[in-house]
């Protein structure tokens, strides 16, 4: 059992990894980043000037940031509340601009008064502990911290409170600080990595192996093994993107009933280390990309660039945001059959716009529904109201029904006698896919669809059999 430590009239606390599940710095970064790409630019001029410069450059352009919005690690903010309620002076000692810090203070409220970077010095390690010992004086004063920066502060501090998920940072503080107290933090865990990642989104890139199958070249190894890099590649980019995507959409992630728990969005990974992964998926992916064939390597550059599109500013436009998520999804069927060098037939595309753009409208119906069983009437980042949620029912049916139509003329077509001995049995798959969407829209339609059609699906027993039942089709009627 450790000493227990003697209380100070003063408790000094760290702010980023502390009482934040986040840092300051990055999010200001993020905040501004959106809304002004522009910036990107300017950041190294800034940096040169030093790390203080740069944060009240950031501070003074993320004046709005939604301060009450971010994660907080909750054992660190009671035991600061219950050190308040005890008589102690709480006082936040951050390296983060003083403007930011104060606004955390105001959220907090029983913080006393605040020691932050103020565009001239960069109060982190030494300087923060020079910075608390000349503001407090003399007075005895105990310091919360969380990270290998902070032992230079616990260096001065009369008593050690460390903030951490790792047992053996647990460990080197406490053999440094016998008594040290030690206050837990959820840990950024390969589960959550992979959830960040979202694996299981990985399923979508499937759809590159639809033209090798539909046109009966899976036992060609070239075409297979050209496919299997082109999946690898269009995964890889398109984690990168989820994590774009989530560094960017904070703010509203944050404020939406499912999304808050994303790892980034949570506090439960660390925004530096998302920022960092972010361009090594893109480059790994546009590597592999080159190995595969340079048309390949085109059509991913302009999925990469009109996904980036969405994410900075077309995911906010009603209709063109699920237009394009439509065009994106039918981009993966023309990856595969570039990356194969498999003509693709225009039935199959018009049939996956059609499609597509209607579980576009399930995920948007899905979110308006969730806005409206709460009584709200703004989206998160979205240019629909809970008004329009009608409407967008009108256009996902409406395109579900068309998708069907567009297999049903297919069928008919000459391009599939060439294909099928048998292509009546084809035909078959039609009430297939009629039964599927119209499912999928009537579960929507009382609430039970995922605002992800994906997730959905993924969990829908009555999805594998119709998918089990189309492939035996389509083998009957070869």
């Amino acid at each position: 059992m450790l000493k227990q430590q003697p209380k100070t009239p003063i408790v000094c606390a760290d702010v980023d990894g502390t009482i934040l599940a986040t840092d300051l710095l990055y999010e200001s970064l993020l905040f501004v980043i959106k809304r002004k790409p522009g910036i990107l630019f300017l950041l190294p001029f800034w940096l040169l000037r030093g790390r203080s410069y740069l944060k009240e450059m950031l501070a003074k352009r993320s004046s709005s940031l939604a301060v009450d919005l971010l994660p907080l690690n909750e054992n660190a903010v009671d035991y600061l509340r219950q050190a308040s309620s005890d008589g102690q002076r709480v006082v936040l000692a951050s390296a983060s601009h003083r403007s930011l810090v104060e606004k955390v203070a105001h959220r907090l409220g029983f913080v006393s008064e605040v020691i932050a970077t103020d565009g001239s010095v960069n109060m982190k390690g030494a300087a923060k502990a020079k910075a608390i010992q000349d503001y407090l004086g003399g007075a005895a004063w105990e310091y919360v911290g969380d990270s290998r920066a902070d032992m230079a502060v616990w260096r001065e501090a009369s008593s050690v409170v460390c903030v951490t998920s790792s047992a053996a940072f647990a460990r080197t503080v406490q053999s440094a600080y016998p008594g040290a107290e030690i206050l837990s933090k959820p840990a950024f865990t390969l589960p959550v990595l992979l959830k960040a990642l979202r694996v299981h989104q990985w399923l979508k890139n499937l759809l590159l192996f639809a033209p090798i199958v539909l046109a009966h070249q899976w036992f060609n190894p070239e075409a297979v093994k050209a496919t299997v890099l082109a999946a690898i590649s269009f995964s890889l980019c398109a984690s990168g993107v989820y994590l774009m995507n989530d560094l960017l959409d904070l703010e509203a992630d944050r404020q939406h009933p499912r999304k808050r728990k994303r790892p980034c969005a949570a506090g439960r990974m660390p925004l530096s280390f998302a920022m960092g992964l972010t361009p090594v998926l893109f480059v790994a992916a546009f590597a592999i990309a080159a190995a595969t064939n340079m048309n390949f390597l085109l059509v991913l550059s302009i999925y990469l660039l009109l996904t980036s599109l969405y994410s900075f500013r077309l995911k906010a436009l009603a209709l063109v945001d699920i237009i394009l998520l439509a065009v994106l999804y039918t981009m993966r069927i023309i990856a595969g059959g570039v990356a194969a060098n498999i003509h693709l037939s225009q039935w199959l595309l018009a049939l996956s716009m059609f499609l597509f753009l209607s579980l576009a409208c399930v995920k948007r119906f899905s979110e308006l529904l969730v806005l409206q069983q709460r009584n709200e009437s703004r989206t998160w980042g979205r240019g629909y109201s809970v008004g329009d949620i009608e409407q967008v029912a009108q256009f996902g049916s409406a395109s579900a029904y068309i998708s069907v139509l567009v297999l049903a003329l297919y069928v008919s077509s000459k391009e599939i006698v060439e294909l099928y001995a048998k292509p009546e049995v084809v035909y078959l798959c039609c009430p297939l896919l009629l039964y599927w969407v119209s499912r999928i829209w009537l579960l929507a339609r009382r609430g039970l669809v995922h605002d992800d059609p994906l997730v959905f699906a993924l969990r829908d027993k009555v999805t594998y059999v119709v998918a089990a039942i189309t492939i035996v089709m389509f083998f009957a009627a070869k």
